[in-house]
């Protein structure tokens, strides 16, 4: 079975959707929440760079050295949720974290904006028009967000293999339609994808290895297993530095025979 990414509008009804896709499936689930929370165990990191983000245009050098770290984190904790099939993930952005895989679907879930305003209203206790400010709020930032991290625009329909919009449809019938797509032969797991997603997820435990290790948390290294081999691409350096590297990824089960390629800047490169 499948990995099912919902990316959320604020205020769109995903909640209830997974609710109902849970308790229907029988899949576990996973948010965005749930990842900042392992994230967060490295030094708070991930609230560190949500708190940057408001400054980031202004401060986009110190917000800068946070994002390579938090990539790499949120990665290795997504990886290790998915490397077991049958999970849904809820999130905004989430899905730019992993490359478009045969057993990953992509979902966008949106609501007309007097329904959010209403959701809203319920939820904060709030008037109308504290409701319309912080669904304004809560969308920019989230698109702005999208941008930093993946320079990518989370609205654009070409991300996403399905979108529903909940002022068409009730969330029954949301529900239906993605556990028949869910269903579906084409986004079955294969050994091909099962494998993919492990090798994914031993070049995502060396970064994070190595983000979190003091000799070099300041480096940008990114890890790729290509056809049995592990390859490091990062910034030239020393010999001693390259051992220390060398020493870090050996100690990660699966990382005792790698190579190290410098010269190479993976900043954007978060969907290998």
């Amino acid at each position: 079975m499948p990995i099912l990414f919902i990316s959320r509008g604020t205020m769109s009804g995903v909640y209830k959707l997974v609710d109902c896709l849970t308790e229907s499936t029988g899949f576990r689930c996973a948010s965005h929440e749930s990842l900042t929370k392992i994230v967060n165990r490295y030094g708070e990191l991930a609230t560190r760079v949500v708190e940057k983000l408001a400054d980031a245009i202004s401060g986009y050098d110190q917000f800068s050295k946070l994002r390579w770290p938090y990539l790499v984190l949120m990665r290795h904790a997504l990886l290790e949720e998915v490397l077991e099939d049958n999970m849904i993930y809820n999130g905004y952005s989430g899905h730019f974290l992993l490359p478009p895989l045969q057993h990953f679907i992509r979902v966008r879930i949106d609501a007309p904006l007097d329904l959010r305003i209403k959701m809203t209203m319920e939820r904060l206790k709030c008037v109308e028009k504290a409701a319309r400010d912080y669904i304004t709020k809560v969308d920019d930032e989230r698109v702005r967000w999208a941008r930093f991290m993946f320079a990518r625009d989370l609205r654009d329909p070409k991300y996403y293999d399905v979108h529903l919009n909940l002022g068409h449809m009730s969330i029954k019938a949301m529900c239906g339609i993605c556990e028949q797509v869910m269903a579906a032969e084409e986004f079955k797991a294969t050994h091909e994808t099962r494998t993919r997603v492990e090798q994914l997820l031993l070049a995502a435990s060396v970064e994070a290895a190595l983000v979190t290790d003091p000799r070099t948390h300041t480096l940008e290294i990114a890890a790729k297993v290509e056809e049995g081999v592990l390859s490091l691409l990062g910034p030239y350096l020393e010999g001693a530095e390259v051992k220390t590297v060398m020493e870090i990824a050996a100690k990660v089960p699966g990382g005792e025979k790698v190579r190290y390629t410098p010269g190479y800047a993976p900043t954007l490169d978060v969907q290998r």
